[in-house]
C-alpha cells in the first residue's frame, strides 16, 4: 500500500500543480481588472477590441511563464504528510502572485519608458492600436521571461530575484531605446500611425531581448559582485551577438529588400514577422549555445 501511494504521489502532485496553474491565471484577471482603469470584459466583448485582445493575450502567456518558473520552487516531499506539501504548494502560489503583481507593475513601467510620446494602453483602448497591442504583449512576454530567470537562479532568495528583476526591467528598457535608435525610423511615429509591421518587429524583439536578459538573470547565485558581473557580461555581450547576427541573416535572408523600407513605406507585416522572428531565434540560440 505504501509503495502504491509513492507511486502515485509524483501524479497526484503533478495535477495538483496543473490546477493551481489555472487558479492563478483565473486570479491574473482579476488582478488586472483591478490595477486598470477599464473593463477587461467590455474591451474583449462588447468593443470587440483586438488590441486589447493582443495585449491581453501576451499578459496570459506571461503568467503561464511565471507560473513555470515559480512551480517547484520548493521540493515537494513525498514521503513527509501533507503539512509539507501544502506548505511545499504554498510558496509556489505566492511566487506565482507576487509574480502577477510584478507584471502589472512592469506594464505600468513600460508604458511610460519604453517608448518616449506615447501612452501604450491608451493607443490600445481609446484608438484601438493594433500595432501598440503586439508592443504591449511583447512586453508583457519579455518582463515574464526575465522575472522566470530571477525566480529560478540556484542559490536565490526574494530579495536576490526582486533585484534582479528590476535590473533586467531597467536593461530592457535601454536595450529596446537602443533598437529604436537602430532601426533605421522612427519606432513611436509607426506605432502611432497603427503600423501593424512595426509593433510586430518591435514586439517582438522585445521578447528575444527578454530572452538574453532571462538568461543574464537566472544563473547560479554566488554573491552580488560576481552576480551583477555575469548580469553584465551576458546582457551586453547577447545583444552585441543578437545586433551583429541579425544584420548578417537580414542580408542573406531578404536580399533583395530593406527592412525598414518594408516596414515604413509598405506596412509589410510579412517584414515585421521576418525581424522578429529572426530576433527571437538568434536570441534563442545564443541563450542555449553560448
Amino acid at each position: 500500500m505504501d509503495t502504491l501511494q509513492l507511486n502515485y504521489a509524483p501524479l497526484a502532485l503533478a495535477f495538483t500543480h496543473v490546477v493551481l496553474g489555472v487558479l492563478v491565471l483565473i486570479a491574473a484577471k482579476y488582478v488586472k481588472e483591478l490595477l486598470s482603469p477599464y473593463s477587461m470584459d467590455q474591451e474583449l466583448t462588447s468593443r470587440d477590441n483586438p488590441a486589447f485582445g493582443i495585449a491581453v493575450a501576451g499578459y496570459y502567456g506571461a503568467v503561464v511563464i511565471v507560473y513555470l518558473g515559480a512551480a517547484g520552487m520548493m521540493p515537494l516531499p513525498l514521503d513527509g504528510g501533507t503539512r509539507g506539501v501544502f506548505a511545499a504548494l504554498g510558496i509556489d502560489v505566492a511566487w506565482a502572485f507576487g509574480g502577477v503583481l510584478a507584471l502589472n507593475a512592469s506594464r505600468w513601467l513600460m508604458d511610460r519608458a519604453l517608448v518616449t510620446g506615447m501612452r501604450n494602453s491608451r493607443q490600445i483602448t481609446d484608438h484601438r492600436n493594433t500595432a501598440a497591442g503586439v508592443l504591449e504583449c511583447g512586453t508583457y512576454l519579455a518582463s515574464a521571461l526575465i522575472l522566470a530567470g530571477a525566480i529560478r537562479q540556484p542559490g536565490g532568495t526574494v530579495i536576490t530575484a526582486i533585484v534582479l528583476f528590476v535590473l533586467g526591467q531597467v536593461a530592457l528598457i535601454l536595450m529596446g531605446k537602443l533598437y529604436q535608435k537602430m532601426a533605421g525610423y522612427d519606432v513611436a511615429t509607426q506605432i502611432l500611425k497603427s503600423n501593424l509591421s512595426a509593433g510586430v518587429a518591435f514586439g517582438m524583439t522585445v521578447v528575444a531581448l527578454g530572452l538574453l536578459l532571462a538568461k543574464a538573470t537566472s544563473g547560479e547565485f554566488l554573491d552580488w559582485t560576481r552576480t551583477l558581473s555575469f548580469f553584465v557580461f551576458d546582457a551586453v555581450a547577447g545583444l552585441i551577438l543578437l545586433l551583429i547576427l541579425r544584420w548578417v541573416t537580414d542580408l542573406t535572408l531578404l536580399p533583395n529588400a530593406r527592412i525598414a523600407d518594408e516596414i515604413v513605406r509598405d506596412q509589410n507585416v510579412n517584414a515585421g514577422l521576418v525581424e522578429g522572428v529572426l530576433a527571437i531565434g538568434i536570441a534563442g540560440i545564443i541563450v542555449v549555445l553560448f
